[in-house]
């Protein structure tokens, strides 16, 4: 493969997990890969009757195997750092391909701060959320179709 035709092909990669993992922590509520999730404590099990613990309806749904967001909203960062790693290597211009790769980064961060699932030490109003994660979309958007360096097919 040409370098071109690398670089495209990492572009457009980068395009699709960039988009994937939006809408996987979308649904999954945040980026929960730290397993920052709330602890549920409930004591000693050994000394608390287990019938009174409270039970929610959905818990007793049946799974229908879809409902993994959070691995795979990890599993579609990691191939769009990738993505952006050969789109740096092959553009061939250290500064451009730190930038590159971090700006996915600066964008999960952003994501991150605004969806209440990753992180219990704040909770940002959802009215306060959206134009965070407008910013962080829009700084890879940006980025990534107008200000990245581009290799040209020669």
């Amino acid at each position: 493969m040409t370098r071109y035709q690398v670089f495209r092909t990492a572009h457009i990669t980068g395009h699709v997990f960039w988009w994937v993992f939006i809408v996987a922590v979308m649904l999954a509520g945040g980026i929960t890969w730290f397993s920052a999730d709330k602890p549920t404590d409930f004591g000693w099990t050994a000394y608390t009757p287990l019938t009174d613990l409270p039970r929610r309806y959905v818990d007793y749904l049946p799974s229908d195997g879809f409902d993994q967001m959070g691995p795979l909203s990890l599993i579609a960062f990691c191939l769009l750092v990738l993505a952006a790693l050969v789109e740096a290597v092959a553009v061939r211009r250290p500064l451009a391909g730190i930038i590159t790769v971090a700006v996915p980064f600066v964008a999960a961060a952003l994501i991150w701060c605004a969806l209440p699932r990753g992180h219990w030490n704040f909770y940002i109003k959802p009215i306060v959320a959206l134009p965070i994660i407008l910013v962080a979309v829009a700084i890879r958007e940006l980025w990534e179709r107008q200000l990245a360096p581009t290799v040209t097919d020669t």
